[in-house]
């Protein structure tokens, strides 16, 4: 029996897990490049030690028209890749980006970001009287006729298993990154990539937990009222 309530009180902690999982995908709904995370999983290791996964789903999102110069929408495999605050190396299907006072291409947090030659300056466009900026399919960044960078599109092995950072960005710390092919991916220059998150699915998932944390609690309260009763008849 206490075996019975404490197999119960993991399966409550699971759901009160997944419960957290599903309303942050709700939460981000309208957050630019969400990649939904997938409610947690338990496996046996090799130790038969139990193991919590936390799995992110990386199905394309919605590519929604913006008409700014700067943003950029990736269909197809791989992330930009941003340099944090630490020099470490983040990944991102967020593409709101702009030129920071120092010249260089930046997101919204002022991390820069990488192309095939570094961190990618845009001082071109400072300089330069035509501020129009063009960025091909392949990443190709211009201005009038000359050639800043490329944007760097990154990917790595088992992508669904990316650990977040913040916000739509994820790390890479323990994988080893790769440049995506240009055959593999298009970048949408005036675009963004919305949430991958479906709000339907996600009140159902919701709505499905909630119902399964009630069972589980009075399934709890049966087993404690019954070791209760037990408790007292070993007693007369």
């Amino acid at each position: 029996m206490i075996k019975g309530i404490y197999t119960a009180g993991r399966s409550l902690e699971h759901r009160t897990k997944n419960i957290d999982v599903v309303a942050n995908n709700l939460a981000n709904l309208s957050t630019t490049g969400f990649k939904r995370e997938i409610p947690f999983s338990e496996i046996i290791n090799q130790f038969g030690e139990v193991d919590t996964q936390k799995l992110t789903s990386q199905q394309q999102g919605e590519i929604i028209q913006t008409s700014n110069q700067l943003d950029l929408a990736i269909s197809g495999n791989g992330f930009f890749a941003v340099k944090n605050e630490e020099g470490a190396i983040e990944l991102t299907r967020d593409g709101r980006f702009k030129i920071s006072d120092e010249g260089f291409l930046v997101d919204n947090n002022e991390r820069k970001i990488l192309g095939k030659n570094g961190v990618i300056s845009m001082e071109e466009v400072m300089q330069s009287n035509d501020s129009t900026v063009v960025i091909t399919k392949t990443g190709e960044i211009k201005v009038g006729n000359k050639t800043v960078d490329s944007i760097l599109v990154l990917n790595v092995n088992n992508a669904g298993e990316l650990q977040r950072a913040s916000g739509s960005n994820f790390t890479i710390d323990g994988k080893e990154s790769f440049a995506v092919p240009e055959t593999d991916y298009s970048i949408s220059q005036g675009f963004l990539e919305g949430a991958n998150t479906n709000p339907i699915i996600e009140m159902q998932a919701m709505i499905q937990l909630n119902k399964e944390y009630e069972s589980t609690q009075k399934v709890i309260a049966a087993l404690d009222k019954s070791l209760e009763h037990a408790n007292e008849i070993g007693k007369v």
